[in-house]
């Protein structure tokens, strides 16, 4: 199966290094030269923001999925290709997860580590079998793959479950891996 749709974790902010955005928007350009779908979680600000407004302005094709609670948040639905509008967080997820072929994680704070983890423990419950690249853009992902090491190395986790987690460096990384799944 080739992938075609890429569900993407990441921050409602910037963040403090500057890399992060200009990272981002050069992984959406990548994104709609290869012909993907963008999945995100429909913000308008930050890393999600930036991400939908680089997809689509290299004429790519985006799907955004927002909460109504965060409707004010969201991006404006002629912005992007699709927008869907649901009751929930949880709901939000889970479209996210059914509509992604691969799921790479930018940097972010407790909403993005919360998307990580409910991909890692899902696939490890085999309620998918998606690859989750890190993106760890200037070592953003240092500190957490030494905990995910320290969990298998400690016998929380069995090295089998951690298969579907991939840490990569660089955009170069990032785009090789997807183009072979």
């Amino acid at each position: 199966m080739r992938t075609k749709a890429v569900g993407v974790f990441m921050g409602s902010q910037f963040g403090s290094d500057p890399n992060f955005k200009i990272q981002t928007e050069a992984f959406g350009k990548q994104i709609a030269k290869r012909g993907l779908y963008l999945v995100y979680g429909g913000g308008k600000d930050g890393l999600m923001g930036t991400l939908a407004t680089s997809v689509m302005a290299n004429n790519g094709n985006v799907l955004g999925i927002s909460p109504r609670n965060l409707a004010e948040d969201a991006i404006d639905a002629d912005k992007i290709t699709k927008f869907i509008e649901v009751a929930s967080m949880t709901e939000r997820k889970q479209l996210l997860i059914d509509n992604s072929d691969v799921f790479v994680a930018l940097p972010g704070g407790p909403g993005t580590l919360e998307e990580i983890a409910q991909v890692i423990s899902w696939a490890k419950l085999g309620l998918h079998h998606k690859s989750l690249i890190l993106y760890n853009i200037n070592g953003f992902y240092d500190y957490f793959e030494n905990w995910l090491n320290q969990m298998v190395n400690d016998h929380f986790v069995n090295i089998d479950d951690m298969k579907w987690v991939h840490v990569v460096n660089n955009l170069d990384e990032v785009m090789t891996m997807i183009d072979s799944m």
